[in-house]
């Protein structure tokens, strides 16, 4: 073979090659390759539903930061997503894709300077700035394009959702105070709320509206307690979908700035892979409320709890209750069913004791109960005369000295508080501690101020 003709086969084998790889490197750049794989059609049929399917914006056009997509590295990158969908069964991506925010805000697609301080519509009725998110960080977080424009919904496709909103909005905050202020997104309707009254109003009467209740200070949750349901508490057991379990990695979990750091900032996790969502809408709006015993109860059984545990107090040693040590909880011995005030309530009862121990305990919580009644009647008689030694002593002697007297009856008045509302019978030992430490306290201040 001449060196002309060999050459004439190599230049068309290069020819071909080149073709070859452009035409490759054509194909797979554009979304239709990437639709073509098992794991990413739900992906790639939300993208053609989406502002960017219809306008054809390639994946790569954001999935690659600017200048990376026809580097060495992205061929590397693309090549080893290929072996990993071609080797696996799943069909969902496990982790998710990082989109850099340079690769959102470049002068063909999403240009800073015309769209940060721009007053953008959400919905019909709420607007947008993005500056005004940029700029803020919680809890640590340092804030991505994508950590609002998330693939959470199969038919949306790096859209914000509502979930993502109120996940920042609600969490953690108080209802109507600080990024939870319903103003933020809503504005105050001036309309009349009364309905019996639009056409008969007196001249002279004042127009009940939501302008007239915030200027009255009248809290909105008067109201509209139901509308924030959930507290986008952490689900701890999907971390092991990513992390192998150890004691360590629970408790570096807890430390919610890290955790913000390495999954937010570092675009390795979404918010709902970690978080529980919280709702924000309309609901039946009596049961929430009713349900929430922290509304009127905001330390429920806060006594029972400090009797039952025995901690040390100022003059009253360490004694936790018997049950706490066997870590024997509130229904292990609540099992009465009774009705109070109209409500099943369940209620202590000796069938417990009996249960676990013998019959002759049986009478044990009353002799308990009533030793306990009669402690606090006697102590109650002590206090009051320490009451009424302060009343006489008032202007009477140095301030200081007053001062210290009435110190010492609070700390007397609260020992007998965990008493008489924490219960005697959750941990009698203790109780008697207390009761002591208040007599003690009472009767010093009696001292006291005899000294005078």
């Amino acid at each position: 073979m001449s060196k002309k003709i060999l050459l004439t086969v190599l230049i068309i084998i290069v020819f071909i090659a080149a073709a070859g790889i452009l035409t490759a490197e054509y194909y797979t750049s554009r979304p239709a390759a990437c639709g073509s794989c098992h794991i990413m059609k739900k992906y790639y049929n939300s993208w053609k539903n989406s502002r960017h399917g219809e306008k054809d914006i390639p994946c790569v056009d954001c999935h690659y930061p600017p200048g990376e997509k026809r580097s060495v590295k992205a061929r590397f990158k693309g090549l080893g997503q290929l072996f990993t969908y071609l080797g696996t069964d799943t069909p969902a991506v496990r982790k998710p894709a990082r989109v850099s925010d340079s690769s959102c805000t470049t002068y063909e697609c999403h240009p800073p300077q015309k769209f940060m301080d721009k007053k953008l519509k959400f919905t019909e009725k709420i607007f947008y700035v993005h500056n005004t998110h940029k700029e803020k960080s919680i809890e640590g977080q340092t804030l991505h394009c994508d950590t609002c424009h998330q693939h959470i919904r199969t038919e949306k496709h790096f859209e914000v959702t509502k979930q993502a909103c109120y996940l920042c909005h609600f969490k953690e905050a108080k209802f109507n105070e600080g990024r939870a202020k319903c103003s933020l997104c809503h504005e105050i309707p001036s309309t009349s709320l009364q309905k019996q009254k639009k056409e008969d109003m007196d001249a002279d009467e004042k127009a009940i509206t939501h302008k007239s209740l915030e200027e009255a200070k009248v809290p909105c949750w008067s109201c509209h307690y139901e509308l924030v349901q959930g507290n986008g508490e952490i689900k701890e057991e999907n971390c092991f979908d990513c992390h192998e379990y150890s004691v360590e990695m629970l408790k570096k979990a807890e430390d919610k700035r890290l955790m913000h750091s390495e999954h937010v900032s570092g675009q390795n996790a979404k918010c709902f892979d970690c978080h529980r969502p919280i709702q924000h809408e309309e609901v039946a709006f009596l049961d929430p409320v009713r349900e929430a015993c922290v509304i009127c109860h905001p330390d429920h059984h806060e006594y029972q709890k400090l009797i039952l545990i025995g901690d040390k107090r100022k003059d009253a040693a360490t004694a936790p209750g018997l049950m706490y040590d066997v870590k024997t909880n509130c229904i292990g011995c609540h099992v009465e069913n009774r009705q109070v005030n109209g409500e099943r309530v369940l209620h202590g009862s000796t069938e417990a004791c009996v249960a676990c121990h013998t019959e002759k305990y049986e009478s044990m919580g009353k002799e308990w109960k009533d030793k306990t009644e009669e402690e606090l009647r006697y102590a109650g008689e002590i206090e009051k005369e320490a009451e009424t030694a302060i009343g006489k002593a008032n202007g009477k002697v140095p301030k200081e000295k007053l001062e210290r007297a009435m110190e010492m009856m609070r700390e007397g008045q609260e020992n007998l508080r965990i008493v008489k509302y924490g219960g005697g019978v959750h941990n009698m030992k203790y109780a008697v501690i207390l009761l002591d430490s208040a007599m003690n306290n009472f009767e010093d201040v009696l001292d006291l101020l005899r000294e005078e």
